[in-house]
């Protein structure tokens, strides 16, 4: 899933209108944050009267305005609905995430279909049946989603059924093309840093704790500083992790 940018923070949409009605607000919106093809715009309205705008960038289409009296609304409420925007953002890329990877998802179904046709209804019987006790059964079975995300995040693959598909719809083919391209690049840059994050624990446990020393300043009173040594010493007796110069 993407991630939202953040160009304004939520607490400061509000200051950030006041201190910048006058100059930069007045030629154009200014982007508060992005998630994925949706963009919230902070928008000049009049000197009282500030906008948020959610905007489908890529289709140039608004998909939601909201406005604020600013002498009669606060930073705190502001914020709350910057974040709620940014929430609403984030739902709508994710649902049409979702539904362009499913597409795609069925046009791999598909070919697989004609591809194992004599045994495809076998297989559906396999995969629509549960037992708990017969794990050699679930094993034969083809993992789908397994499969499907291998074959997805070949990015080759993935663009090659895709012009198939939509060989002659030029215009979503070039809006898929576009997805399937960022979409997988983000999707295998997590995979990487999961295998990055899990192969560190993993040599972390193999080598074991790492032991540090660190040294601290202390304050002793005494007469003179050999009497300040023996202090120490007497205080820090029997912990073999401290070592006292003397």
């Amino acid at each position: 899933m993407s991630r939202t940018f953040r160009y304004i923070q939520n607490d400061d949409v509000l200051k950030s209108f006041v201190e910048f009605k006058d100059t930069v607000l007045r030629d154009r919106a200014v982007v508060i944050a992005r998630h994925g093809d949706y963009s919230l715009f902070l928008k000049y309205i009049s000197d009282d009267e500030l906008g948020l705008v959610i905007e489908n960038t890529e289709k140039h289409k608004v998909i939601q305005e909201r406005s604020y009296t600013v002498s009669k609304t606060t930073d705190a409420l502001v914020s709350r609905g910057v974040r709620h925007a940014c929430q609403k953002m984030s739902e709508l890329s994710d649902e049409e995430v979702n539904r362009k990877r499913l597409q795609i998802w069925k046009w791999y179904v598909i070919d697989w279909q004609k591809e194992h046709a004599e045994s495809a209804r076998e297989f559906m019987e396999k995969e629509l049946a549960w037992s708990d006790e017969d794990s050699s059964v679930r094993s034969e079975v083809m993992d789908m989603e397994t499969f499907l995300h291998g074959d997805y995040l070949n990015l080759g693959n993935t663009l090659s059924i895709i012009e198939r598909y939509l060989a002659d719809d030029t215009k979503h083919l070039e809006e898929f093309r576009k997805f399937v391209i960022n979409d997988i690049m983000e999707m295998t840059s997590e995979d990487a840093k999961d295998r990055s994050l899990a192969e560190a624990e993993r040599q972390r446990l193999e080598d074991g704790m790492k032991k540090h020393t660190y040294q601290f300043t202390v304050s002793v009173e005494a007469t003179d500083k050999e009497h300040a040594r023996q202090a120490l010493l007497a205080y820090l007796a029997g912990d073999e992790r401290i070592k006292v110069q003397k």
